[in-house]
């Protein structure tokens, strides 16, 4: 049986995603430092382009979203970004620079990373890198297939709520996705955080 906090959490995104934009293309990755240490937005810029090629924008410079979704889809890749010495979140508007190698793996050095994209076509990805290595990475629309597989014990978060992911039985795995997240790292995406993210990474 799924835990209050894991099942309150899980409706907060079936609410969030239910006949949104987020519902359709989004990627969203927290990273969670093992010392508590806040990363400066030039080390989360290298560790998501690997080659130094990035531009930084302040989001108070912003009018409105859709120029953060235009930003987003024209240039090579795009997140908003907020930092603090627990955590860094990154959230891409249809993109999905950070869910795989190596761009998971190398945000999660010295801590843990956590990432769930998918798009209009229900491509998508949910994955989980610790100190540099991917932990597990599997399809959110088959998680009973990541049952078993390396690093499968290593995320109960997904074990609790394995249920929730049951999209055939009328259940949102993408609201499953970002619930394990949260229960993972205790950050919370919502449009509040969307509206208030400080920063914007861009390539270039």
């Amino acid at each position: 049986m799924v835990d209050e906090v894991a099942r309150e959490a899980y409706l907060h995104y079936r609410q969030l995603l239910d006949g949104s934009w987020m519902g359709e293309a989004i990627c969203w990755t927290v990273f969670v430092p093992h010392d508590g240490s806040a990363l400066s937005l030039a080390e989360i810029g290298k560790r998501v382009s690997g080659t130094g090629q990035y531009e930084v924008h302040e989001t108070d410079t912003f009018e409105h979203e859709e120029v953060f979704i235009n930003l987003s889809d024209d240039a090579p890749w795009g997140m908003l970004v907020d930092r603090s010495d627990r955590h860094v979140a990154l959230f891409e508007h249809n993109g999905f620079q950070c869910v795989d190698s190596p761009v998971l793996p190398r945000l999660s050095v010295g801590g843990r990373a956590y990432s769930a994209y998918w798009n209009v076509n229900a491509t998508n990805r949910l994955g989980f890198a610790a100190d540099g290595e991917m932990v597990l990475s599997f399809n959110a629309m088959y998680a009973e297939e990541a049952v078993g597989l390396p690093g499968w014990d290593r995320w109960p978060q997904v074990q609790a709520i394995l249920p929730y992911f049951d999209w055939k039985r009328g259940e949102s795995c993408w609201a499953a996705a970002l619930t394990v997240i949260e229960l993972a790292t205790g950050v919370r995406l919502s449009e509040e955080w969307v509206n208030e993210a400080p920063s914007f990474l861009m390539g270039c």
